[in-house]
């Protein structure tokens, strides 16, 4: 009987390193409560699961000399639903993915056309590492590493009849991307830069999309141009509120198309598609509501400023329509 009294004993004298249910976990790096104190990367332990919605409606597009042109009658719908994770497996380290969801409708009372459809579409996973840390105030400065894969609608049906058999809009460019960023934060009290800088670079793939009429061959090699693009965002915390600004800037090369013939250098094989290179300017801005550390709240709106002809519509991640971009979504961590 005197075992008992001896483990009460230990069990009130030390500590325990477990948790339970929604417990906080004792290995978990600590998170500050505002935006504006937070790094680039989520931390150890943490685990975050987004949910967002992003609303583009375009009624113009943009000459090869990047001014701006209003459609006739035609009105683009484009939206993506969106499911993020994002866990810290070390406290300089974490994994995420993204997948996106469209649904996407054009409409032409003058044509008598109404298009829609919806589709997953292209799935993106990466790995972020922070190369320094500081606290008070929070300096963070990561690499990133993205992976985008193929795996979304990539077919628009056939339009050799003309355009009313065409029943549906690819969601993916049918190829794969490698993206590598650097990315860093700077506090300065209430105030935060955040700044990127990364290279793109886009596989050939073979694609459904890549029509010879001639030939009525429906498939292709397709490569879009690789890519650089710079981000700049600046903060200010007020309170449990974040104001941020976003200015994104493009530059990409020209894309090529071909047959699908082989080899150990496809790539030198297909035709370069004519001013399909150019560059894009977006600006915007929104607001980070932190709720609390597992609760955020988001909301933004991006407006083009400058653009390029839609040589490839409607892919919008490599031809995008010109109109605003309205975009909410919440993250729940734990």
């Amino acid at each position: 009987m005197w075992l008992l009294p001896l483990l009460a004993t230990l069990a009130a004298v030390v500590p325990s390193a477990e948790a339970a249910g929604f417990q906080v976990k004792t290995m978990r790096a600590p998170l500050s409560a505002v935006e504006v104190e937070r790094p680039l990367v989520i931390g150890k332990g943490w685990f975050e699961g987004s949910f967002g919605y992003d609303h583009k409606f375009a009624d113009g597009a943009w000459t090869a000399e990047g001014e701006a042109l209003q459609w006739s009658g035609a009105q683009w719908l484009y939206t993506t639903e969106r499911l993020g994770i994002r866990y810290g497996i070390t406290r300089s380290s974490e994994l995420y993915w993204d997948v996106p969801f469209h649904y996407v409708q054009l409409v032409n009372p003058e044509l008598r056309t109404d298009t829609a459809s919806f589709g997953i579409g292209e799935p993106k996973f990466g790995w972020k590492l922070e190369l320094f840390n500081r606290a008070i105030p929070t300096t963070s400065i990561v690499l990133d590493v993205q992976y985008k894969m193929p795996t979304g609608q990539e077919t628009a049906g056939t339009y050799v009849g003309g355009p009313n058999t065409v029943a549906t809009f690819p969601m993916s460019t049918g190829q794969a991307d490698l993206a590598v960023f650097a990315r860093g934060k700077q506090q300065m009290g209430p105030i935060a830069i955040e700044a990127s800088l990364g290279y793109i670079h886009r596989f050939s793939g073979v694609s459904q999309f890549v029509v010879e009429v001639d030939q009525y061959q429906f498939s292709g090699r397709f490569k879009p141009g690789s890519e650089f693009r710079a981000e700049l965002a600046p903060m200010l915390q007020l309170g449990p509120i974040a104001l941020r600004g976003d200015a994104v800037f493009r530059q990409w090369s020209a894309a090529s198309v071909g047959t699908t013939s082989g080899g150990f250098f496809v790539d030198e094989q297909l035709d370069v598609v004519g001013g399909s290179d150019g560059w894009s300017f977006d600006a915007g801005g929104g607001l980070v509501i932190n709720a609390s550390r597992g609760v955020d709240i988001l909301a933004s709106a991006m407006v083009p400023i400058r653009g390029e002809d839609l040589t490839f519509f409607p892919l919008e991640s490599i031809s995008p329509t010109r109109g605003p971009t309205l975009s909410t979504s919440v993250e729940l961590r734990y």
